[in-house]
């Protein structure tokens, strides 16, 4: 399970299931002789070493990382069976999986949570197979991450809708209080889609649709970005700052105002 985790739900459970499976004597051969012809596998004897190493990388942004699961998801002659490969995989993004879900969970309570994972998991092997993923060279795991994310939330406002009362279901004698609405899920899904526009318009570079999206969807903290990019805290919140008033002034128009997802940061 999750480290430090007594949780017992379909994620982890599977979880559990997946290193079972990786530890028979058959599997453990196949990735050792794999992990032995690999320049890049060669420091990860195990299964559990590779996974291990990768679950300690926050948010799996690295070259050495984008370099691993390009490894893991490379078709071609020699290659383990892609069941193994898969299972690998799945272990890698466990824990976007398990967080995602219990985002989804929280803000649409009406779903249910091991539906939101089946979801999930299916997503992420859907994606694993796709031209989009096999062509990328860099910020793999950030890709994989961001797909399940949004797509998942889309899904989730999607069945939400569908599941909405009927107006004859209301009770006599005036209205309900309304429940907690998945506002603030919907308005990152509405976010991510807005960065994603400007990256195409040629607005932001990838690294800087990742900075904003590191820092305001995934909730990432100033320090942490400063960390991984060898800046001071200050420099990091700065270069935020500058993107974002950047696009401020691209996207506004004469006579309106700027974009209303541009309201979700600070000025």
């Amino acid at each position: 399970m999750l480290a430090g985790s007594d949780c017992d739900c379909l994620i982890c459970r599977l979880e559990a299931s997946l290193i079972d499976e990786l530890n028979n004597k058959k599997d453990r051969e196949e990735y050792r002789l794999w992990a032995a012809s690999s320049k890049v596998l060669a420091a990860f004897p195990t299964a559990a070493e590779l996974i291990a190493h990768l679950h300690r990388q926050s948010e799996h942004q690295s070259s050495s990382v984008d370099e691993v699961i390009l490894e893991l998801v490379r078709d071609g002659a020699n290659r383990p069976r892609a069941s193994l490969r898969h299972s690998l995989l799945l272990l890698v993004f466990v824990p976007t999986i398990h967080r995602t879900t219990t985002h989804i969970s929280a803000a649409f309570p009406r779903l249910g949570r091991e539906d939101t994972a089946q979801y999930l998991f299916a997503t992420l092997l859907e994606f694993l197979r796709s031209r989009d993923l096999h062509s990328r060279r860099s910020h793999l795991a950030f890709a994989v991450a961001r797909k399940m994310r949004r797509s998942a939330f889309r899904w989730a406002i999607r069945e939400s809708r569908l599941d909405l009362p009927d107006d004859s279901d209301a009770p006599e004698g005036g209205s309900e209080e309304p429940e907690q609405s998945g506002d603030e899920s919907t308005a990152g899904a509405l976010l991510a889609a807005f960065l994603d526009n400007c990256q195409r318009r040629g607005w932001l570079t990838e690294e800087e649709r990742i900075l904003l999206s590191e820092f305001k969807l995934d909730g990432v903290t100033s320090a942490e970005l400063a960390r991984r990019n060898g800046q001071s805290v200050g420099a990091i919140e700065q270069r935020i700052y500058r993107l974002v008033e950047r696009l401020r002034r691209i996207a506004r128009k004469p006579g309106g105002g700027t974009p209303q997802q541009l309201d979700l940061f600070p000025r």
